[in-house]
C-alpha cells in the first residue's frame, strides 16, 4: 500500500501535541507500505529540524504558505477565516509536483491542508481533524460571557462574538462537506466523535492522542522544598495563553495563601505580552525549552486551568505518563476518561483550582493519584496504541473502493 500524507503541520520536533500525533501517524503509514508526507506550513513558523529517517518515509516536501488575515478570509465566505487560502494555488501547484506516483491512500492531516490541497481525487481519502475547531470557538465563547455581566459591556463585544459564531459555524459546514467526500474522518476521543457525529460529519472513527513511553517517568516520590507547580505548553496557543494568564492572576494568588512558597513555572514557547509575568522565584516565565524532562523531573504537580479549546490535553498525557499529579478544568482533562479523585483533581474556579493544587501539595495519601493515572496511560494512550489504530484505518480505506 502506498500512502500520501498531506498534513498542515511539520513533526520534527515532535514539541507539540499536533506534530507528535503526526509523527505517530505517519510512523504508522510507513509500517503499512511506502509513504510520502507534504507539509503545508506558515511562513512565520521556523522552528523545523531535518527530518528522522528511522521513520521511514519515502520522500519529505514542505510548502510554505502566508497566515491568514481577515481580508483573505472575506473574499471566501464559505470557508473559515482561519484557513490561509491566498496560497491555496500554490500549495496545488507543489502537490501536482510532488504527487508524481499513484497512491492507495491519502490521508489528509488537518481540515487546513484538505482544503489548501484542493480535494484532488487521487485515491480514497481518510481525514484527521485532530480537534473540532467549531467546538473550540463555542467554548471560548462560554468562557468570554462568564466574565462579562453588565448589558453595555455585552453590546461593546457583540460584533465580535457574531464573528466568532459565523466562524464557528463555518467549520462545522466544513466538516460535513469534507466528510462527504472521504472514506474516515478522524478524531482524538470518543467525546469529539460524539460532537461530529451529531453535528452531521460521517463515518467519524477514533485514534487516540498519545504520548511514548518513558524508559523511567521522572515523577518524583515526594514534594520538593519548595514545591513546584508546572504549566506547560504552546503558550501562544490562545487557549494556552488564556490558561497562563488565569494562573497567574486569580489561581496563583489564593495558591500562595494556601502554601506560600509555592513556585510557579510556565514553560513554552509564548509571546512578549507574557514576559511581564515572569517575577522569580515565584512565578518564572521558562519559555521554550529543548528538553520537557528537566522540567517534568523537578514539578511537584502539573496544572492545566484551560478553560476552552477542543480535543484532548498531550500535558496530561505527559504527566500521567511520568507519574506526575494533575489538577485540570473539565474541559481541560475531557476526553480521556480520567475520573475526578482517581486518576487527578478536578475543579473549575480559580479558589477551586487553588484549593486542588494546595491538597495534592500538602497530603501525602494524595500521592497514589499517579498510580491510577499511569495505568490508564498505560492501557490507553501509548503511542504503540495509536500506531495500531492508523494502521487499521488506513486498510480499511485502501479496501474501501
Amino acid at each position: 500500500m502506498r500512502t500520501l500524507v498531506i498534513a498542515f503541520e511539520y513533526p520534527w520536533p515532535a514539541n507539540s501535541g499536533s506534530r507528535l500525533r503526526l509523527l505517530t501517524t505517519v510512523r504508522a503509514l510507513c509500517r503499512c507500505g511506502p509513504t510520502d508526507l507534504l507539509s503545508v506550513v506558515p511562513t512565520n513558523r521556523t522552528d523545523f529540524d531535518e527530518p528522522d529517517a528511522s521513520c521511514g518515509l519515502s520522500r519529505v516536501g514542505r510548502v510554505p504558505v502566508r497566515p491568514a488575515t481577515i481580508v483573505a478570509g472575506l473574499a471566501h465566505p464559505l470557508l473559515p477565516a482561519e484557513i490561509p487560502i491566498r496560497d491555496r494555488r500554490k500549495v496545488r501547484q507543489a502537490l501536482a509536483e510532488f504527487a508524481t506516483d499513484s497512491y492507495d491512500l491519502v490521508w489528509y492531516f488537518d481540515a487546513r491542508a484538505w482544503v489548501l490541497a484542493g480535494a484532488p481525487d487521487l485515491a480514497p481519502t481518510v481525514l484527521d481533524l485532530i480537534d473540532l475547531d467549531d467546538r473550540k470557538i463555542r467554548s471560548r465563547l462560554q468562557v468570554s460571557a462568564m466574565g462579562r455581566s453588565a448589558l453595555v459591556d455585552r453590546w461593546a463585544h457583540w460584533p465580535g462574538r457574531a464573528w466568532s459564531r459565523l466562524e464557528a459555524r463555518r467549520w462545522t459546514r466544513l466538516y460535513r462537506r469534507a466528510s462527504a467526500r472521504t472514506v474516515r474522518t478522524v478524531v482524538c476521543s470518543q467525546l469529539d466523535a460524539d460532537r461530529a457525529s451529531s453535528s452531521g460529519v460521517k463515518r467519524v472513527a477514533v485514534v487516540p492522542n498519545t504520548y511514548p513511553r518513558p524508559e523511567r517517568p521522572v515523577g518524583r516520590d515526594r514534594v520538593g522544598s519548595p514545591p513546584t507547580v508546572l504549566f506547560q505548553g504552546t503558550l501562544r496557543y490562545p487557549p494556552n495563553a488564556d490558561a497562563a494568564r488565569w494562573l497567574v492572576d486569580d489561581i496563583a494568588p489564593a495558591l500562595r495563601a494556601a502554601v506560600p512558597d509555592v513556585r510557579i513555572r510556565l514553560v513554552g514557547l509564548g509571546n512578549p505580552a507574557q514576559d511581564a509575568m515572569h517575577h522569580p522565584p515565584a512565578l518564572t516565565v521558562v519559555g521554550p525549552i529543548p528538553d520537557i524532562v528537566t522540567e517534568l523531573s523537578q514539578a511537584d504537580v502539573v496544572v492545566v486551568p484551560i478553560r476552552f479549546g477542543s480535543g484532548t490535553r498531550l500535558k496530561i498525557l505527559e504527566a500521567f505518563a511520568h507519574r506526575i499529579p494533575v489538577v485540570s478544568t473539565t474541559l481541560g482533562a475531557e476526553g480521556l476518561g480520567a475520573e475526578d479523585g482517581r486518576h487527578l483533581l478536578v475543579a473549575d474556579t480559580a479558589s477551586g483550582l487553588a484549593a486542588a493544587c494546595a491538597r495534592v501539595l500538602t497530603d501525602p495519601q494524595l500521592r497514589h493519584l499517579v498510580d491510577a493515572a499511569h495505568q490508564l496511560y498505560l492501557d490507553e494512550f501509548r503511542c504503540e496504541l495509536a500506531e495500531a489504530r492508523v494502521a487499521e484505518l488506513a486498510k480499511a480505506a485502501e479496501a474501501a473502493l
